[in-house]
């Protein structure tokens, strides 16, 4: 399975890793991309009430998912990262993000997927938790 070609799912790595990728942006963009970039590949640049493929309400940026609260219409399926946060969810609970303002940035990848499409209880725990260190910090 390593050897597969998959265009949108075929990032192999681990949490140490996903959060390796994001530091940079985290970071204010580390050499890789000027502040300027960075603010419009955060910025939100589309959000919908209900995404043809996903089935939920969204909100992404230029390639990044941005926070997406939907625990009042679509139980668990949501990602509640900072205001400032970017990143990405994988299949079964897996997520990478970068979060600017707190120079936060964090993996998170499990060996047996979780339910739901978006972040599952197991990995907002995780986030929420950080995001409470980073504070008390």
């Amino acid at each position: 399975w390593h050897a597969a070609e998959i265009g949108g799912g075929g990032g192999i790595t681990n949490g140490r890793g996903l959060a390796g990728m994001y530091t940079p942006l985290a970071l204010g963009g580390g050499g890789l991309i000027d502040h300027a970039t960075l603010e419009q590949a955060r910025r939100c640049s589309v959000a919908t009430n209900l995404d043809a493929t996903l089935q939920i309400a969204t909100r992404f940026a230029l390639g990044f998912m941005l926070s997406m609260d939907n625990r009042d219409k679509y139980d668990k399926d949501s990602v509640i990262l900072g205001e400032h946060a970017f990143g990405h969810v994988g299949m079964g609970g897996s997520i990478g993000f970068a979060d600017p303002s707190v120079g936060l940035a964090m993996g998170y990848s499990m060996n047996r997927m979780g339910p739901g499409i978006l972040l599952n209880e197991r990995g907002q725990s995780l986030v929420d938790a950080t995001y409470a260190v980073v504070a008390a910090a």
